[in-house]
């Protein structure tokens, strides 16, 4: 099974990989302590930078109101664990779909439009809960094996 994992937060983003859980030392026990301690406002604004979400697109994936977002004191403050864990999921479904699609832009571009596998929604819009993560995540899945097209 294919995972996306949080290889480096030395340069102030989330940076991810898509790999083999078996064949990297990065668990998601280490993903979990991540989340629980919070992840940084600034990886949150990179990741929503990379695919071209508004602040308020980016206030609802993270399940919170666009002025609990805009009271965050600064880049550097910490997000609550609830706010990690969707910025999470986000980060996950990025760095699945780029691997899927093979492009960036193919991918981003996935991400934003409505998908006959997911009944027409929009796979971001999905993202503010567990079985709507599952739902993209497992299209992507079968994309990727060549269920769908």
């Amino acid at each position: 099974m294919l995972v996306m994992i949080p290889i480096s937060a030395a340069y102030g983003v989330m940076k991810y990989k898509i790999s083999s859980m078996a064949s990297h030392t990065y668990t998601l026990l280490d993903v979990h302590k991540d989340i629980q301690k919070g992840y940084k406002l600034s990886c949150a604004l990179a990741v929503a930078k990379r695919i071209g979400i508004s602040d308020q697109q980016l206030a609802d994936v993270l399940g919170v109101s666009i002025r609990t977002l805009q009271r965050i004191p600064d880049q550097g403050s910490l997000l609550s664990p609830h706010m990690s864990d969707r910025l999470y999921r986000l980060a996950h479904v990025i760095a699945l779909a780029e691997y899927v699609w093979e492009n960036e832009d193919s991918a981003h571009r996935w991400l934003h439009e409505p998908q006959r596998g997911l009944g027409g929604a929009v796979p971001l819009e999905l993202l503010a809960s567990q079985a709507g993560f599952n739902e993209v995540e497992n299209l992507l899945g079968c994309i990727e094996y060549g269920l769908y097209v």
